[in-house]
């Protein structure tokens, strides 16, 4: 399963990183892209911490209804839908009438005329919500059937959509069709998952408010993760307030280099973490710990690995393939700001694969305390660091803030983690240090070589073929894992 997803997911990733570039290519790196990524982000801020609510265990209670009966089941599936659907459409109401007001909280540096066009931008992206929450709620119930093939699929759509309306209405009326294709393919793909989950699952509209008790129930036992969520999310309210106060184009180079990132991070480590979490929830109850240790390594192993990889390809050639690209579109300074902002950001990402397989665990062992202890110390930490270095670091001081406060997760969860299941082994240990010394050799020789280009892609060459043959049985059971039924 997990190949033919990475192929879905690869080639919505490939169609997202080429929208990402012929972005900056149409309205090179300035005002009209600076509203679009906060307009998005502030849609996603306010999404993400409305749906976690009732989404964020909705999986588990619908599978509980499930077992008693498919009845059960599809009236649940039903009465979630139209919560859903009447919540969304008043966040959307309040986002569009106050779209002046929220606007100013997530950019306090932002002029009036600034304030005023991105007020239009968001105004669009309010049915965009109200059709993600709904996808949002079929894509999850066809993942609790073990339907995750067309849910991926699905995924392909959103950036060729975006791409389409950048090359053939974006020269003539600017960012806008490309929130409209936003709108649009959020409403493609409804209808395509409407048509697919109603044939493959049963579902019963029902009032909402007689599922009421169950509603409780979930939003009760959600309430520590999406707390702990919300203190997570609140990062982007204050990463949009301090970069709202540098010139243009600064949000853009923030947001552009995460994006990117984020992309390749989807395109390597989102699947195998998703059919992990589906596999931990199932061994946990079954107590077959060993089980879970072995897919563990595999999962760590095969993230970083994989990740690693293309980002570094990246990060080597970034400076070159970009000045090609956007000759007189994005300035040096520009590039060079890019580059380092991806050089602090991958390490966090690295940092981040490894810990995503602990954090799950720690879901499925439901120990939602935990979750929200460690979210409310990670928001702390950002805060401060980010309040102390901000004078010394200008825009660094995001990506460092971002990346020192990940380490405390990462320690935090794998120590919880291996308390309570003994999962570090002897073989755990040994990835962790190859992987880190090849870290280490990589960016030692990149820095010292960082203005020799030839030098520095023949030793990247020399290094990977070095550290390929030194991990050569890792590398054969990252492919087996990922091809192959190991487990």
């Amino acid at each position: 399963m997990i190949p033919i997803l990475s192929i879905f997911n690869f080639l919505s990733m490939f169609f997202s990183i080429i929208f990402q570039f012929l972005l900056v290519q149409f309205f090179r790196i300035h005002l009209q892209t600076d509203i679009y990524y906060l307009s998005i982000s502030i849609i996603q801020f306010f999404f993400n911490t409305f749906s976690g609510f009732i989404m964020d265990l909705y999986i588990p209670f619908y599978n509980e209804r499930k077992v008693k009966s498919e009845k059960e089941a599809s009236e649940f599936f039903g009465s979630i839908f139209l919560l859903m659907f009447f919540l969304s459409t008043i966040l959307s109401i309040f986002l569009f009438s106050f779209s002046h007001f929220i606007i100013k909280l997530f950019a306090s540096g932002f002029s009036k005329e600034k304030i005023i066009f991105t007020s239009s931008i968001l105004k669009i992206l309010c049915l965009h919500l109200v059709l993600n929450s709904l996808n949002y709620v079929i894509d999850a119930t066809l993942q609790a059937n073990l339907y995750f093939i067309f849910p991926f699929f699905l995924k392909i759509f959103p950036p060729i959509f975006n791409i389409l309306s950048l090359l053939f209405f974006s020269n003539r009326y600017g960012i806008k069709p490309i929130i409209f294709a936003m709108v649009f393919s959020s409403l493609f793909n409804f209808i395509l998952f409407s048509i697919y989950s109603f044939k493959k699952i049963p579902i019963k509209f029902i009032n909402p408010l007689s599922k009421i008790k169950h509603i409780k129930n979930l939003v009760k036992s959600s309430l520590p993760v999406r707390l702990s969520a919300i203190l997570w999310e609140l990062t982007t309210p204050i990463t949009m307030n301090v970069l709202s106060f540098f010139p243009s184009g600064y949000i853009t180079l923030f947001n552009w280099s995460q994006r990117i990132l984020d992309i390749i991070f989807g395109m390597t480590v989102t699947p195998s973490v998703n059919v992990f979490y589906a596999k931990v929830s199932k061994y946990l109850p079954e107590k077959k710990i060993d089980e879970i240790k072995k897919l563990l390594n595999l999962t760590i192993r095969s993230n970083i690995f994989l990740f690693m990889v293309p980002t570094f390809i990246l990060l080597l050639i970034f400076k070159k393939f970009f000045a090609l690209i956007f000759y007189q579109k994005v300035s040096i300074s520009q590039i060079e700001i890019m580059y380092h902002l991806l050089l602090f950001l991958a390490f966090r990402a690295i940092i981040l694969s490894f810990e995503k397989p602990f954090t799950l665990i720690t879901f499925a062992m439901k120990k939602t305390l935990k979750i929200l202890q460690i979210a409310i110390v990670f928001f702390i930490l950002y805060s401060l660091l980010l309040v102390d270095s901000i004078n010394y670091l200008k825009i660094y001081s995001l990506p460092f803030s971002l990346t020192f406060s990940q380490i405390y997760n990462t320690f935090s969860y794998f120590f919880y983690v291996n308390r309570k299941l003994k999962v570090f082994n002897s073989e755990m240990k040994s990835d962790i240090l190859k992987f880190a010394l090849f870290l280490i050799f990589l960016v030692i020789f990149n820095l010292i070589f960082e203005n020799k280009f030839l030098i520095k892609i023949n030793l990247n060459i020399l290094i990977f073929l070095s550290f390929s043959l030194i991990m050569k049985r890792e590398i054969f059971s990252i492919y087996n894992f990922l091809f192959k039924k190991t487990i």
